[in-house]
Parts: structure tokens; C-alpha cells; sequence
């Protein structure tokens, strides 16, 4: 059994990832830093930004990936904890 730990994402402007969680919190992830990667480059078209969708444990946009691991890792980067 998989657990879930991602309730919905949602793409919200400004290259904002908004991500629920199924404990109920809610995350705002600024993904304007990460543009310029190769590996997020493509996020920067506004239709693969608007593609997001999850399964529980991924946000994909296309065949861009995070996990909700990695989501919270780029969380604690940006805010230096």
C-alpha cells in the first residue's frame, strides 16, 4: 500500500506552486529560482506550468517530477532553515 502524503497542487501565478497536504497543511513553493535549471526549464511555458497534477506522492508537469520529499527540501532551502 502507498501512502499519500499530497492532497491536490495547484499552479498559481508567478511560478507559485501551491501544494495541500493530506495532514491539511498548505505550501506555497516559489519555483522562480529553479527556471533557469535544465531540469525545470520547461515548467517555464506557461502550459507545462498549468499541467500540474499529483498522485499522492508526485507533482508532475509532463515529465517534470517532485516528490513530496523533495518539495519540502526546496522549502527548507528557500527559507534557510
Amino acid at each position: 500500500m502507498e501512502r499519500k502524503y499530497i492532497s491536490a497542487v495547484e499552479p498559481l501565478t508567478g511560478y507559485v506552486l501551491q501544494v495541500d497536504f493530506v495532514s491539511g497543511s498548505r505550501l506555497l513553493l516559489d519555483m522562480k529560482p529553479y527556471l533557469d535549471k535544465v531540469r525545470f526549464r520547461k515548467l517555464a511555458d506557461p502550459e507545462v506550468w498549468n499541467s500540474a497534477v499529483t498522485n499522492g506522492i508526485f507533482v508532475r508537469f509532463g515529465n517534470v517530477e517532485l516528490s513530496h520529499d523533495e518539495i519540502l527540501d526546496m522549502t527548507e532551502q528557500q527559507h534557510g532553515s
